[in-house]
């Protein structure tokens, strides 16, 4: 029984591929097994367009076809537009070709000329900036935010009542930020941020779950993503409990434990973590009562702002100016607390030894006056409280005093004699009665209290 695929096709496409004179047995065949492949693909990809609800065969249902039979599917012919072939009858064959459109000549003549097509440029744009993809048009959309499980849920708030927190010295740091936290997470990521949550927050974790989620914080090479979480959770925290010591320390280790992190980008959210940071260093009352030691709170937020200074004061100019302004208007006003004042003095301390010279040394003695007036007041509290101001001070000079020591050649020490009064007065002229007594009664040596009145600028 003769097929709908003739033999002389066959010969043709061996002529095209170099084989000639091929017997017509063998094209007969082959035209046979050309028909039954045919006749295969055609039946396969029917089951394709019966499974889709559709009457018509397309170009992707043979595809399909051509795939479940692992042959290479066919290229070009997807297109939605249905062909129309036309019949052309020749003395051997019949040949079937796409008719063109006619188009008129003269609507092509008065037709406008097309565009000019751009030439070939190549242009740059970053994919990810430290595993976060910008909101650029070359890059895809994000869809739906994966939203973390933070204890709040305004982000604006946080930021407002750590502003106003810091407002009572009048001088919060602000570095203009988009707020990033409405970037997808993974799955992955939203288990481990929950779980460094539950570890540093939950009243049931323990001291060695805390210390490893914070070692985690500090090593981990993957949390670029969650960065944006992390610093609203510190700051929210911050807020939340002002009375509560331990929930504020753990905030100040986990904001250490970023830090340390030399893998992770932090830039972007400083202007989150340095508000809360001050909080905890200079805010009138942490805890519940005055007598619970808020001092060692105050002492580990002053070396995190030592530390964020060091590492990004030399990329953000204004960041140490702005920072030593605000703490050092905190400590000169009489209408703050000896807490406040104590945050204060660790905190410039905690700069270096020039910050102490350039301004806290000049302005020792109308501070120390302050001291001297509260303490006459006879209030115990009050006294116990400028006590641990005065030996902050006195800690900041001991810095002072070594660095100045360490700047030049040793000289050879002898204690001060009855002679050395004129001395005594040029000290009491510049630091006052209070820290005069105070450093005579720690440095029995006459060249150390020559150099802090140097310190003052020309020898003295």
């Amino acid at each position: 029984m003769a097929g709908f695929f003739p033999k002389e096709t066959v010969k043709n496409t061996a002529e095209v591929v170099g084989i000639s004179n091929l017997k017509d047995e063998v094209a007969l065949a082959l035209a046979h097994d050309v028909e039954y492949r045919l006749y295969e693909i055609i039946q396969e990809a029917t089951k394709f367009m019966r499974h889709s609800k559709r009457t018509k065969l397309t170009g992707d249902d043979i595809n399909h076809a051509l795939r479940t039979r692992n042959v290479e599917p066919l290229y070009g012919f997807n297109v939605p537009i249905l062909y129309k072939f036309e019949r052309l009858t020749t003395n051997t064959m019949d040949l079937y070709y796409l008719e063109d459109d006619e188009l008129d000549f003269e609507s092509l003549i008065d037709a406008p000329l097309p565009k000019v097509p751009q030439d070939v440029t190549f242009t740059a744009h970053w994919l990810a900036v430290e595993g976060v993809q910008p909101l650029i048009p070359h890059n895809p959309t994000i869809k739906g935010p994966v939203k973390t499980k933070t204890t709040k849920s305004v982000a604006s708030t946080t930021h407002e009542n750590l502003e106003s927190n810091i407002t009572e010295i009048n001088g919060t740091i602000e570095m203009t930020n988009p707020d990033t936290t409405n970037q997808s997470i993974s799955q992955e990521h939203q288990r481990y941020y929950d779980s460094i949550v539950n570890a540093v927050f939950s009243p049931e974790s323990n001291d060695v779950l805390r210390n490893q989620a914070f070692t985690s914080l500090s090593i981990d090479t993957g949390i670029n993503k969650l960065l944006p979480h992390f610093t609203k959770l510190i700051c929210e925290k911050v807020v939340e409990n002002i009375r509560n010591l331990e929930a504020l320390d753990y905030s100040m280790n986990m904001t250490k434990s970023l830090l340390n992190n030399e893998t992770v980008y932090l830039d972007p959210h400083l202007h989150q973590l340095i508000p809360a940071v001050l909080t905890c260093l200079v805010s009138k009352r942490l805890g519940l009562r005055s007598t619970e030691d808020h001092w060692s709170l105050r002492e580990h937020a002053a070396k995190i702002i030592a530390e964020i200074i060091k590492r990004y004061g030399p990329a953000y100019h204004t960041l140490k100016p702005r920072i030593t302004k605000t703490l050092l208007r905190a400590l000169l006003d009489p209408n703050k607390s000896f807490s406040t004042h104590y945050g204060a003095i660790v905190g410039l301390s905690a700069l270096g030894p020039e910050v102490i010279k350039i301004l806290m040394l000049p302005n020792i003695k109308t501070y120390g006056d302050f001291i001297r007036t509260q303490n006459e007041s006879g209030d115990t509290i009050a006294k116990g409280e400028a006590d641990r101001c005065l030996q902050a001070i006195m800690d900041a000079l001991d810095k002072l005093i070594e660095d100045l020591s360490s700047r030049k050649m040793p000289r050879p020490k002898h204690l001060l004699q009855q002679r050395d009064v004129n001395l005594r007065e040029k000290l009491t002229e510049k630091l006052g009665n209070l820290f005069t007594e105070k450093i005579y009664e720690r440095f029995q040596d006459e060249d150390l209290i020559q150099d802090i009145l140097n310190s003052f600028g020309g020898e003295q």
